[in-house]
């Protein structure tokens, strides 16, 4: 076969996808010849007949055995019948996330799994979906990340990705759905400014439609559920999520308080750092890895802000600590103009206690992070439970990712998960406004 220089059967194959407006991640290739490699790599799955080349089973995903073309055909029905693609062997496909202690690239194929991405509040992990967001992008799978707290607007420089919301209201169900049909598109729906109950009802319409057109379109690719403690705990997981399809990246700080069923569904763990006792029984029960023992585990709780470790379900190996790849986009977290900036009369934040004033007033949010250590951890739980300090900064400051961070906090402190406000909210604070804190 005779064709000009750089043109293939895979430019070909890429050239008609486009016109079909199909995704090579939802293709199958299958072929017989040495001229069908680039055929085969351009697909998510790649085949070859048994009855071909020796070099191309070798760099296959499956061998169709037979001996011709009925053989393919049933292949084909085989295939189109299931709700996934079988995973790829070769790996064509491969996340980069880190490095090990040697110095060695650690990668995963997440095609068909469902991910688990756990770790206590503050210790990176939706860092660390971002990155995997970012991976997954620049190699042209569509996504659908849930962003309740604003974090992954920064993935909108990436070519592709549209960030649809960021206001009171989230975005419409229909304009979510017309663009998650284009396989050349990422969405992320940002609800960073919807109150936590909106949410709630906002999701339990959104995640059926993301997996209904997943099923019948095989888009978006994968779909990423930030905050999930909130939403996938509700006993009817079976109306909201298609656990089948292995397309679901999770994110989470309590992994038990999601749905027994979303646990069993984990195919891939990677923790951030984790030394809450429920937390890390969760995770041993989730992998079913008996190469993973509880004193392996400690390694959880001295992750540094820049590792993690990932494990398989089932897996040989063990839990694999790694330091992770610096990021493509910034990771939103607001600076703005008025940490030092005094607020108008009436909005300062009043500490009080018995529901009595106490202490100075903060005009300002330094004046507040400072003003947080003066105070005994007592007198500011009821602050705490009722959500005061998240309130205080959205309605004077309207810095609405800095209240979702707080709020975090906040609900710790009632989950009995934290004793402790103050040195967290300062240290947030400090962090997101002078950059004194990491």
């Amino acid at each position: 076969m005779v064709l000009p220089q750089a043109i293939s059967k895979g430019t070909g194959l890429r050239n008609a996808l486009r016109i079909l407006r199909l995704s090579p991640h939802n293709a199958i290739a299958i072929g017989d010849a040495e001229n069908d490699h680039d055929l085969l790599a351009q697909c998510e799955l790649a085949a070859a007949v048994g009855w071909g080349s020796t070099t191309l089973q070798a760099a296959a995903d499956e061998v169709v055995n037979g001996d011709g073309p009925s053989a393919v055909a049933a292949y084909i029905r085989r295939a189109t019948a299931q709700t996934r693609l079988p995973a790829a062997r070769v790996g064509r496909h491969r996340l980069t996330l880190g490095t090990d202690h040697d110095g060695r690239p650690v990668t995963t194929d997440v095609s068909g799994a469902n991910v688990l991405i756990v770790g206590e509040s503050q210790s990176g992990k939706s860092w660390f979906t971002g990155l995997l967001c970012e991976q997954l992008v620049m190699q042209e799978y569509s996504l659908c990340v849930i962003d309740p707290e604003g974090d992954y607007g920064g993935l909108e420089s990436l070519p592709g990705v549209l960030v649809l919301g960021a206001a009171e209201q989230p975005p419409e169900m229909a304009d979510v759905a017309y663009a998650i049909r284009h396989f050349d598109l990422s969405v992320v729906v940002d609800l960073s400014r919807v109150h936590l109950h909106e949410k709630i009802d906002y999701l339990k319409a959104l995640l059926p439609m993301l997996a209904a057109v997943r099923r019948t379109m095989g888009l978006p690719h994968r779909i990423v559920v930030d905050e999930a403690q909130y939403f996938l705990r509700e006993p009817n997981i079976k109306q909201l999520l298609d656990l089948q399809l292995g397309a679901y990246t999770i994110v989470t700080y309590r992994p038990s308080d999601l749905h027994p069923d979303v646990r069993s569904a984990i195919d891939v763990v990677v923790a951030k750092r984790l030394t809450n006792i429920q937390g890390v029984e969760t995770l041993l029960a989730m992998v079913k890895n008996a190469n993973v023992e509880v004193g392996n585990t400690a390694i959880l709780g001295a992750l540094a802000t820049d590792e993690a470790v990932i494990v398989r379900r089932e897996a040989d190996g063990q839990l694999r600590r790694f330091r992770l790849l610096p990021r493509l986009t910034t990771h939103v977290r607001h600076r703005e103009k008025y940490f030092d900036f005094d607020v108008v009369s009436g909005q300062e934040f009043v500490f009080t206690e018995n529901g009595k004033p106490i202490g100075s007033p903060a005009r300002s949010l330094k004046q507040f992070a400072a003003l947080l250590q003066d105070h005994s951890v007592n007198s500011l739980g009821d602050h705490a439970r009722r959500g005061d300090f998240s309130r205080w900064i959205a309605n004077v400051f309207h810095d609405y990712r800095l209240a979702s961070d707080v709020r975090k906090i906040e609900q710790q402190y009632r989950l009995s998960d934290l004793g402790d406000v103050r040195q967290p909210i300062a240290a947030l604070i400090l962090e997101q406004y002078s950059g004194s804190a990491r």
